[in-house]
């Protein structure tokens, strides 16, 4: 019926139509039975049905004229009625209340004014016709409420349905952004160190044999941590285990090894802490960790060999801030670096600035919040 309205409308105009002409001459109803004029009357009237659904305020006027040609025509109450009381129906289901109710009291005063003057309106037909009136307006407004309340939870499902999809999209890309940072800050470090040690072999290769030495052996232990980093994150996002152990996240505790391994690479690293190393919480302490690596690492990358590392811990903030003087040759990173950095300062609420300063030199200042601080 929904796939084919037009054709729903002509076959219920049939249902209406057989009832409306077939009322036997002794029928007990009160209502008078079917003449010719009154059958043709019929076909008109449920012939308009056909149209109730485009336009439900004239067809109800149209059946409801011709009811009352036909309660004129045979000075009672007639199966016309019928087609009539299907369009205020209709009318009651499609349009507005307000629209419905005058329907109704229209109908209601056309016919007791029809059987007043043709009629008796004192018979207890017409009581039983007006019942009908009220009945058919009661039922649109009931079919009417019923459907916008089937309408209204589908839209919320389908409303919900969205949000969900929506959700699960934002959290996938979240997630793929979080391992991209991840990825750059386990591996960029690593993989710049093979590549400036395997730089230095290649150039001093026939001249200082000794030193390509010291540069391969660098070689071999950024490889064998990059490896045993990589392998520890692909073993996280492949287990399906929520209980499965892993290595605590690195932080400030970490920051001498780190700044080792970066002067083992030719990086002269100069350290200032103020106040002493601050203990941060969890989340701010591993982003601390992670700026400093990219920072340094972006240093002996794109500097001239130095950076100075200060770390002042000024209550209710942390100041870490890495400069270093860079070249004209230096080369031009693809940004993700600084990107990652600044999301990470960003979900732990604190605030970074990174680019040249106008003095020859590259500073990378971050202010990370130390009022949650790490459990003693």
């Amino acid at each position: 019926m929904r796939g084919h309205p037009r054709a729903s409308d002509v076959g219920f105009a049939v249902l209406v139509a057989i009832p409306s002409m077939l009322i036997p001459a002794d029928a007990p109803t009160g209502i008078a039975a079917a003449t010719p004029v009154s059958t043709l009357l019929v076909l008109a009237a449920c012939s308009a049905l056909v149209a109730r659904r485009l336009h439900p305020v004239a067809v109800w006027f149209v059946t409801l004229l011709i009811a009352l040609v036909a309660v004129a025509l045979q000075a009672g109450p007639t199966g016309a009625l019928f087609p009539a009381l299907v369009a205020l129906y209709t009318v009651a289901l499609l349009r507005p209340r307000r629209d419905a109710a005058l329907a109704g009291l229209a109908t209601v005063v056309a016919v007791i004014t029809a059987l007043g003057v043709f009629d008796d309106w004192r018979s207890p037909t017409t009581y039983i016709v007006l019942a009908w009136v009220g009945l058919a307006v009661a039922a649109g407004f009931a079919v009417g409420s019923q459907r916008a309340i089937v309408a209204a939870a589908e839209e919320r499902a389908q409303r919900a349905e969205a949000d969900r999809e929506e959700e699960a999209q934002r959290r996938v890309t979240e997630e793929r952004l979080r391992i991209a940072r991840e990825l750059h800050d386990v591996v960029a470090h690593h993989i710049s160190v093979v590549n400036v040690q395997s730089g230095v072999a290649l150039h001093l290769l026939d001249e200082q044999p000794e030193q390509v030495r010291a540069a391969l052996g660098h070689i071999r232990e950024a490889s064998r941590e990059v490896l045993a980093e990589m392998s520890s994150l692909l073993g996280v996002l492949r287990s399906n285990d929520d209980g499965t152990d892993t290595a605590p996240a690195p932080g400030l505790c970490e920051l001498d090894s780190l700044v080792e391994s970066m002067r083992r690479t030719g990086l002269q690293v100069t350290v200032r802490e103020e106040g002493g190393r601050p203990s941060l919480a969890p989340i701010a302490d591993l982003t601390a960790y992670r700026v400093v690596q990219e920072a340094l690492t972006n240093a002996h990358k794109h500097g001239a060999g130095s950076a100075d590392l200060r770390i002042v811990d000024a209550d209710p903030t942390v100041v870490i801030e890495v400069t270093n003087p860079v070249t004209g040759a230096g080369a031009a990173g693809t940004g993700l670096g600084l990107v990652g950095m600044r999301e990470r300062v960003l979900a732990s609420g604190g605030h970074l600035e990174a680019g040249p300063d106008g003095a020859g030199t590259f500073r990378v200042r971050v202010e990370l919040p130390s009022s949650a601080r790490a459990a003693s």
